[in-house]
């Protein structure tokens, strides 16, 4: 055993249960009275907690429970043990996926991740202190809120790689935790992501960012935009998956599901954070990719394309969604591009609106090959 058999035996069957409902558990039986089981879905995992201490094999029955744990948390045995017998603490989990072996990840793309939650608990912790829902935030901000990353502490694990920070509630409000400015910032912050995944799918599917100003009343800026598309790795492509697990003593009721963004809503992100309250810009750029959609009223008249890729504009390389006007002529050669798979090359003049990026074909519109 990684643990001591001490420390095991002051693991109580109710510290237990406390901690794996909090951390999205569910009770799913017993075992003729000796013990309970608790499943955890969707992973299909599920542990053993007896229910008394008394009983022999109470120390390595616990021991199973707690490696299982560690697994499922990508976090050392030791730290499980502190969480369990630390009720007052709420954990938020964020989960990465890099190109690199489970457990690690590109040094630049770490760097950029723990910027993110950096950025995220201070978005988050600048609308709940201040009442106040902007698409830019002030350079200056209430000490509570700057200060309030410093609270949290910072672990990291295998699972693809993941970084789980973990935000202690103040003694002063252990009676009424729920009334803590941690506990209301992590509460914010649980909901301006799970709106900003939704305005991330609807941008994503209509090529355009108004669903992120739509949503602006839920706190979405372009703070926690930037911030979110950081874990998404450098180029913003890569998908991310956060979930929040609450302090046992102080359980909220709430859907312990993962919040997931693909890779696609990743770079909805990382474009509102460019473009949100934004001028208009116009400069010249060339971009291949593939046709994502198409806009036409009439077979006879011109439409419009979503093209999909890499554009190059200003000595830069970026990935990017776009809206390109085309003629009927080269809309038909569109249409059987995307039909056949192929990729399309465009050159001209771009437009970033802030809430879409335009390019028009005025130097070239080709399919390719290859």
């Amino acid at each position: 055993m990684t643990a001591s058999r001490a420390e095991l035996e002051r693991l109580t069957p109710e510290d237990m249960a406390q901690y794996l409902r909090g951390s999205g558990w569910r009770p799913a039986g017993d075992l003729n009275g000796r013990a309970t089981i608790w499943a955890l879905e969707p992973e299909q995992l599920e542990v053993i907690v007896p229910v008394s201490t008394r009983f022999r094999d109470y120390p390595q029955r616990i021991n199973e429970v707690v490696r299982t744990l560690a697994e499922a948390e990508s976090r050392p045995e030791p730290e499980i043990i502190r969480s369990v017998t630390a009720p007052y603490v709420d954990r938020q989990y964020f989960r990465m996926f890099p190109d690199a072996p489970s457990g690690m990840i590109p040094a630049a793309d770490a760097a950029e991740a723990f910027q993110g939650v950096r950025e995220m608990l201070i978005a988050a912790a600048y609308v709940e202190e201040t009442r106040r829902t902007e698409l830019v935030l002030p350079r200056r901000k209430p000490r509570v809120v700057e200060q309030f990353p410093e609270r949290a502490l910072v672990t990291t694990g295998p699972g693809s790689f993941v970084i789980a920070t973990h935000v202690e509630l103040p003694r002063a409000h252990q009676l009424f935790p729920a009334t803590s400015f941690e506990r209301r910032a992590l509460l914010k912050l649980r909901q301006v992501v799970i709106s900003a995944q939704t305005a991330a799918a609807q941008a994503d599917n209509a090529a355009d960012l108004s669903p992120f100003e739509e949503h602006s009343e839920d706190g979405i800026s372009r703070t926690m935009c930037k911030a979110l598309s950081r874990l998404g790795g450098g180029k913003h492509d890569r998908p991310i998956e956060m979930r929040f697990a609450w302090a046992g003593a102080a359980p909220t009721g709430l859907p312990d599901k993962p919040i997931r963004f693909n890779a696609d809503q990743v770079t909805m992100l990382g474009h509102a954070a460019d473009d949100l309250g934004r001028r208009q810009t116009t400069t010249r750029a060339e971009m291949r990719g593939k046709i994502k959609s198409l806009h036409r009223e009439d077979p006879n008249e011109a439409g419009w394309v979503v093209v999909q890729g890499t554009i190059t504009a200003g000595g830069m390389s970026y990935r990017r969604q776009v809206w390109v006007p085309l003629g009927r002529d080269d809309y038909d050669r569109a249409l059987r591009a995307n039909g056949q798979g192929l990729e399309v090359r465009v050159a001209g003049i771009m437009t970033r609106t802030g809430h879409r990026t335009e390019l028009r074909p005025t130097e070239l519109f080709r399919v390719t090959s290859t």
